[in-house]
C-alpha cells in the first residue's frame, strides 16, 4: 500500500494519506532550538538538549500514537461539529476527511479538507532563532458563510528535565505557571530552586525554563494555560471540552499541567480565506516574547523567513546531483540521504 511519494523538485516527501503504519517525522530548527513533528502534527520541542531542555511534552510509549503535538482545532459554530487541521488528534473518518502532509527541508506543511473547510498549516523555525511559526490558512470552500473558531494546543512540560517531568509529578505540578500577559502573550514559567524568578532586565538574557506564545492575524477570543481546563475531566486530545463547548475558559495553570491554547473566531464568506500566525519561543514573554513579536510577528515576515530557510537548505543539498537509472537511488543521493545525514549529525542521532 502506498502512502506517499518523493517530490524532488520541491525537495519534499508528500504523504497522501494520514493513517500511516507509524508516525513519519521531520526535523525542524537547529541544535539550539529543535523540534520533531510527525505527519499528524505530533511531536515535541527542546532548547539545546532533548533530555534536559525539553519544553514540549511527548510520551514516547504513549497510546494513541505520537500525541500530544502542535495542533489546531477548528469548530463550526453553527453545527457544533469540530475537527483538527491535522487528521489527528480528533481523527474524523477518512471517508469525510482528507489530509496531505508535505515534509520539506526543516519545514512541514499539512493540508486538510472537511465539510467545506480547507486548511493549510506550515510549521518551521526561522534560521538562527529560538522560536517557531505555526501558520494556518483557513478557506471556506462551501457556498454559504461560515462561523469558525480555531484553537491552538500544545502541552508544555512541567520541568525541562525529561526524567523529572515524567516521574516527579508531585513536585513538578507545583512549580509550573501559565498566565496571560497584559499584551495578550501566553507566559509559561517554571519556578523551582534552580530557576529563580528575576526582574525583567535579568530575564532578557535568561532563556531557561520560560516559554511564550502569541497569536497574530485575528483578535484573541480566549485562552487557556491549564491542560485540565482545556481537555476537561475524563477526556483526551480527541475530544477537548473547550473545543466542544466553543469557548476557552481563560485558565491559569497553577498546580496543573500547562498548555498553550489561543482562540480566534473567524467569519468567512464563500471562497474567502483567513490566515493566522502563531509564534512560540523560548525566553521571558514580557521581554523576549514582546521583542520577537514586534520584529517577526507578521505574515509577510513569516513568508520571508520561510523562503530564507528553504534557500539555505536547498543550497546545501544542491552541491551534488546524481542521475542514475534507479529513481529510488536518485531520491536518496540527491535529497533525502544528504538531508538526513546533515540533520542527524547535527543532532547526534
Amino acid at each position: 500500500m502506498q502512502y506517499g511519494y518523493f517530490d524532488d523538485n520541491a525537495k519534499e516527501y508528500v504523504i497522501t494519506r494520514p493513517d500511516t503504519p507509524q508516525s513519519w517525522s521531520n526535523y525542524l530548527g537547529s541544535t539550539q532550538y529543535g523540534a520533531v513533528i510527525t505527519n499528524n502534527a505530533g511531536g515535541y520541542g527542546f532548547y539545546k538538549s532533548g533530555a534536559r531542555g525539553r519544553f514540549l511534552r511527548l510520551r514516547f510509549n504513549n497510546v494513541p500514537l505520537d500525541q500530544p503535538g502542535r495542533y489546531f482545532y477548528l469548530r463550526d459554530n453553527e453545527s457544533g461539529d469540530y475537527w483538527s487541521a491535522s487528521w489527528q488528534p480528533v481523527g474524523k473518518p477518512l471517508a469525510q476527511y482528507t489530509s496531505t502532509c508535505r515534509h520539506g527541508t526543516a519545514y512541514t506543511t499539512i493540508a486538510s479538507h472537511y465539510e467545506g473547510i480547507a486548511t493549510e498549516t506550515t510549521y518551521f523555525v526561522p534560521l538562527g532563532q529560538a522560536f517557531e511559526y505555526w501558520r494556518l490558512k483557513v478557506t471556506n470552500e462551501s457556498k454559504r458563510p461560515r462561523q469558525i473558531s480555531t484553537f491552538s494546543f500544545c502541552e508544555f512540560t512541567n520541568q525541562w528535565d525529561t526524567f523529572q517531568d515524567q516521574v516527579n509529578l508531585q513536585y513538578s505540578l507545583f512549580i509550573v505557571r501559565g498566565e496571560l500577559t497584559d499584551d495578550s502573550l501566553l507566559r509559561i514559567s517554571i519556578h523551582d530552586n534552580l530557576t529563580p524568578d528575576d526582574d525583567d532586565e535579568t530575564l532578557q538574557s535568561d532563556m531557561s525554563s520560560r516559554t511564550w506564545m502569541a497569536l497574530v492575524g485575528a483578535p484573541l477570543a480566549g485562552y487557556d494555560t491549564s491542560r485540565e481546563a482545556f481537555l476537561g475531566p475524563y477526556r483526551s486530545y480527541h475530544n477537548p471540552l473547550v473545543v466542544e463547548q466553543g469557548q476557552c475558559t481563560n485558565s491559569h495553570a497553577y498546580g496543573d499541567n500547562a498548555c498553550g491554547t489561543l482562540q480566534a473566531n473567524l467569519t468567512l464568506q464563500p471562497g474567502e480565506s483567513a490566515e493566522l500566525l502563531l509564534l512560540m519561543g523560548i525566553g521571558e514573554a514580557r521581554v523576549v516574547g514582546r521583542q520577537t513579536v514586534a520584529e517577526f510577528g507578521s505574515l509577510e515576515r513569516a513568508e520571508v523567513e520561510l523562503q530564507k530557510l528553504k534557500a539555505n537548505w536547498h543550497a546545501q543539498l544542491g552541491s551534488l546531483v546524481v542521475e542514475t537509472p534507479d529513481e529510488e537511488l536518485n531520491h536518496t543521493i540527491n535529497v533525502w540521504g544528504l538531508y538526513n545525514c546533515l540533520i542527524t549529525f547535527a543532532w547526534s542521532r
